[in-house]
């Protein structure tokens, strides 16, 4: 059971939800990516440089042992439109190191104490908390490319899921 765990957690971390979100950037504009509708809220182009330094940060430094030091303000404070070519280029070096990451997991480490103890008790608590996390912000960048191209995405969830091998429609 371990291993099927590990299985739907890797392929949706590193596959699923990042092609969702290469869905929803890949067609905007760069204003459209840094667009955000009041001081308060964040761009999709924010959202994109906090998963990839929370998953950075939470994953690969945390559980992967991979060498990351995080500037979480920096994240949202960007203003400068970086480019979309390099947003997501950083974004799919995270999403590498996520794969060398899981690549490190066995279904033992699962049951292993979180190297985050006033978050989570074990490994597999840090894991579902990356998972959601990724999931609520690749939610919203979804949401935010929606509206801006008149909801001319499709069924992005049922797609990635399916060509992601993560979903398997019943025959």
């Amino acid at each position: 059971m371990n291993e099927l765990v590990l299985n739907a957690l890797r392929s949706r971390i590193t596959r699923v939800f990042p092609a969702q979100i290469h869905a929803a950037v890949g067609p905007l504009s760069e204003d459209q990516v840094w667009w955000r509708p009041n001081e308060a809220s964040n761009s999709i182009g924010n959202l994109v440089l906090h998963l990839t330094g929370s998953l950075n940060h939470f994953l690969n430094r945390n559980i992967g042992g991979i060498d990351y030091t995080r500037d979480r303000a920096a994240e949202f404070d960007e203003r400068r439109p970086v480019p979309k070519a390099e947003l997501l280029e950083l974004f799919d070096d995270m999403v590498a190191r996520a794969g060398r990451t899981f690549d490190s997991m066995t279904p033992e480490r699962l049951s292993d104490p979180s190297p985050e103890p006033k978050m989570a008790t074990i490994v597999f608590e840090d894991l579902v908390n990356v998972l959601a996390h990724l999931a609520n912000h690749t939610g919203q960048i979804v949401w935010i490319a929606k509206m801006h191209l008149s909801g001319g995405m499709g069924d992005v969830w049922i797609h990635t899921h399916r060509d992601q091998g993560a979903w398997k429609p019943r025959s």
